[in-house]
């Protein structure tokens, strides 16, 4: 199930929120901070993937694997899924991002099968 993914990337070390989100900005499922609004942020990464995805075209590259945006204190890691969705994942300041990337990217294609 959906939310058995999720909450795995939910239970690694540093991880805030888990969200998917379609291209024009709904939220299909989020597991996480309260704090974090997520229809919020989820129509402003659907802005940032689609900027992203123009950037590649114009760097002659067919598509994004993914995004990674850092803030002060969180940050913000987002790959494509199948059908226009996207699987973000907001950590914490000293998160393994490394890892976390690893574990999105390993369940990239798990999580699309559900959507």
């Amino acid at each position: 199930m959906l939310k058995n993914e999720l909450q795995h990337l939910f239970s690694l070390e540093g991880v805030r929120m888990v969200i998917v989100i379609d291209s024009e900005g709904r939220v299909a499922d989020e597991m996480g901070a309260s704090n974090i609004r997520g229809e919020q942020l989820a129509a402003v990464v659907a802005f940032v993937m689609a900027e992203s995805r123009a950037m590649a075209t114009r760097l002659g590259q067919e598509q994004i694997s993914m995004v990674f945006v850092e803030f002060r204190d969180l940050a913000l890691i987002s790959v494509p899924l199948r059908s226009g969705y996207f699987l973000v994942v907001i950590t914490q300041v000293g998160a393994n991002v490394g890892q976390v990337s690893y574990e999105m990217k390993k369940h990239q294609d798990i999580i699309s099968s559900f959507l």
